[in-house]
């Protein structure tokens, strides 16, 4: 009798901790739109602009040049001030690079805005999955972790459909400067919510991170919780930050959080969200029907993300994560091949979508989620901040490299031989994930970083 009343607490005290992530995926999906929003607005910035193809391709990768820095400084400074604090300055750089990136006179000033918007996008990527992460409960933490990269399929999914909307009258600027909604939305849905219990246990504030974890769990739960953080961070000592990640224990992981970062952008998916419509377009179809087929290509996004919420803590990460990268190598040969017999341009068209939806399906069920589920997972807590920002820099790096690399490529070599590659890329990593990537499924986050110090004692009473 004492059990269900306690589970139902727990259940009733549940709600709050969906509040919590709900809000902070915003920050997802301000990613999503700010990512998404340059493919459809670049048909018409280059009339207004008249752009050659280097500040064409530059103004798409100038969100990621500022994405890069965000990563790489949010980290390290949310774990001395904070996962909350540090993404109430996100969603104010967010509402500043969108409003002038909106109003933007010339070339030169949308680049510096569109630098200023990767700022909130990087620390965006690197804070709110270890926000989420480190607030929710052990057995929803998939899932809630997962709302993150909801976020970004409805972030990009509107942004497609905002664009589509201002395609008949040739306008980018309001599509570009809308995203100060949301932005402001996060940064008041943030002002009101807590830091996370785990980092407040770090900083010696362990009665805030008390009541904090009984909004979310039973009394009896939060204390167990409690005390699982504080002996793991007595365990830590003096270590932190980045010198923690230099650990002998910890490198495993830092190799595993940066491959599995740099191998979701070497796959190819943004050559799919930054150039489908120019991708769609090359196979005959007009402006508006390129930004318009690129909305059927969001709703797959989102959909089969809701997918892998549904299924992530009964499945799996690494079985989600083999199955996912099945599909991309299949997609991303019908691609290639699509490509290679272009004359057929009536059915090319067909076979081009379809190939780009079964992509983004695949990868929206596996590494697009997964990725923000497994990095504050991996990571002890002192390190958490650190190791997911430093992922998150790789991750964009990588991202940067491909948007850079994936026209002059097909001008060199060919759409076809450009998705061949990329599908052999896929089934490296495939390799990769299989011999290297850990299972985290219904474990909590102690458990999974006593393993990592090979403490059997400590992982045998948890």
């Amino acid at each position: 009798m004492a059990q269900a009343a306690a589970s139902g607490d727990s259940g009733g005290n549940r709600r709050f901790v969906y509040v919590v992530a709900s809000v902070a995926a915003l920050g997802g999906l301000l990613f999503g739109y700010d990512t998404g929003v340059i493919s459809g607005a670049l048909l018409f910035i280059k009339d207004d602009f008249q752009l050659n193809p280097f500040l064409e391709g530059f103004i798409v990768s100038s969100l990621l040049l500022g994405a890069v820095i965000g990563a790489g400084v949010s980290g390290a400074l949310s774990d001395r001030l904070g996962r909350r604090t540090i993404i109430l300055v996100s969603a104010i750089i967010f509402a500043v690079g969108a409003i002038g990136a909106g109003l933007a006179p010339n070339v030169t000033t949308l680049i510096f805005f569109r630098i200023l918007l990767g700022l909130g996008v990087g620390s965006a990527s690197a804070l709110v999955p270890s926000y989420i992460s480190e607030s929710a409960p052990t057995d929803v933490r998939g899932s809630l972790s997962t709302l993150f990269q909801l976020a970004i399929t409805i972030g990009i999914l509107l942004a497609y459909l905002v664009n589509a909307a201002f395609a008949t009258v040739g306008d980018w600027r309001w599509p570009v400067g809308l995203a100060v909604i949301p932005a402001l939305i996060l940064f008041v849905g943030m002002y009101f919510l807590p830091d996370t219990p785990r980092w407040l246990v770090s900083k010696g504030r362990e009665e805030e991170a008390r009541r904090v974890l009984r909004r979310t769990r039973s009394e009896e739960e939060a204390e167990r919780e409690l005390n699982d953080i504080r002996r793991v961070e007595e365990e830590e000592e003096e270590q932190a930050g980045y010198r923690e990640l230099l650990a002998p224990w910890v490198r495993p992981m830092l190799v595993v959080g940066i491959g599995l970062a740099v191998f979701q952008q070497f796959v190819g998916i943004n050559t799919v969200i930054y150039y489908a419509p120019t991708i769609i377009k090359s196979t005959g179809l007009e402006d508006v029907a390129s930004v318009l087929a690129t909305v059927g290509i969001g709703v797959v996004n989102v959909l089969m993300t809701v997918v892998a919420i549904l299924i992530i803590d009964r499945v799996g990460r690494k079985p989600l994560l083999l199955v996912g990268l099945a599909g991309m190598v299949i997609s991303l040969g019908i691609l290639g091949g699509a490509f290679a017999f272009s004359s057929l341009s009536g059915i090319i068209s067909w076979v081009t979508l379809i190939g780009l939806m079964l992509y983004i399906a695949s990868f929206a069920v596996s590494f697009g989620p997964l990725l923000w589920v497994m990095l504050p997972e991996i990571f002890p807590l002192n390190a958490r901040g650190s190791g997911t920002g430093l992922s998150a820099l790789s991750n964009w790096v990588a991202n940067f490299i491909v948007a850079q690399a994936f026209l002059p490529l097909v001008g060199l070599i060919g759409r076809s031989a450009v998705f061949w590659i990329l599908a052999g890329i896929c089934i490296i990593a495939a390799l990769f994930v299989y011999f290297m990537v850990p299972e985290t499924r219904g474990r909590s986050l102690e458990q999974i970083e006593a393993d990592l110090r090979g403490d059997r004692e400590a992982t045998a009473t948890t």
